[in-house]
């Protein structure tokens, strides 16, 4: 799996993340949706991968998906973010995942 990172989305993460290097988490985020196939896709700032974690391939940015969540995207996405939005546009080759994917800081204190 694969996600190409826009200039103005790298800089929103980048300073969201901060000086450390955790890994930001693409979810399928199904709690409160009804059914198991009815989600929205999110993006958590996590303090470490974890055990059942897999990578996303990214020139920069660290990013990981549960391997089962990856059932729920395309090989190749593409991750965008407007300047004055605080949010993100999540697709991929041949769909939109959301417009307004939000990213949330779950890091443990």
């Amino acid at each position: 799996m694969n996600i190409q990172i826009s200039e103005r989305a790298e800089r929103y993460l980048r300073d969201k993340i901060g000086s450390e290097s955790s890994p930001v988490r693409l979810v399928f985020d199904a709690e409160g949706c009804g059914c198991g196939v009815n989600g929205i896709p999110a993006l958590w700032i996590v303090s470490a991968q974890a055990e059942d974690d897999m990578e996303i391939h990214s020139k920069s940015i660290p990013f990981v998906i549960n391997q089962v969540h990856a059932i729920y995207f395309e090989e190749n996405l593409y991750l965008d973010s407007e300047e004055t939005y605080p949010s993100f546009r999540l697709s991929g080759d041949s769909q939109l995942y959301g417009q307004n994917v939000r990213l949330l800081d779950k890091r443990e204190v």
